[in-house]
């Protein structure tokens, strides 16, 4: 380091790639938003949406985007994490998911050039 106070020090880049997708499955659910306990929740209940169990081959880097699965340019952005690899994606409006669009994991506003393909196309779980 200098006592140059012009001179501006070299960090290195933060990595935000995300980590490979090793599985990814479809279900349906139930959806009751989390209990706060500062303020009530604005998410809806759902008494039947679909829920995308993604599995990474490491963690997805903290950043101020949030990862997000589309369904073809339809995104699935309500995530929780149950652990470093596996995520649990809500999809808040299932009737937007369309049959047979391409399934994607991209962060938040990223253009569909630059997220990575995870499966099949997108079929609605039966149950």
């Amino acid at each position: 380091m200098t006592s140059d106070s012009g001179a501006r020090e070299r960090r290195p880049r933060p990595d935000h790639r995300l980590p490979r997708v090793v599985s990814i499955a479809t279900r349906l659910v139930r959806f009751v938003p989390p209990e706060r306990r500062n303020f009530a929740s604005s998410l809806p209940r759902l008494e039947r949406t679909v829920e995308f169990l993604v599995e990474t081959d490491g963690p997805i880097p903290v950043r101020a985007l949030s990862p997000v699965v589309y369904v073809g340019d339809v995104p699935v952005a309500e995530v929780a994490a149950d652990d470093d690899t596996h995520y649990r994606f809500t999809a808040m409006e299932p009737e937007r998911l369309e049959e047979g669009a391409p399934v994607t994991l991209g962060w938040s506003g990223e253009p569909a050039s630059q997220r990575t393909a995870v499966g099949e196309a997108f079929v609605t779980p039966r149950g």
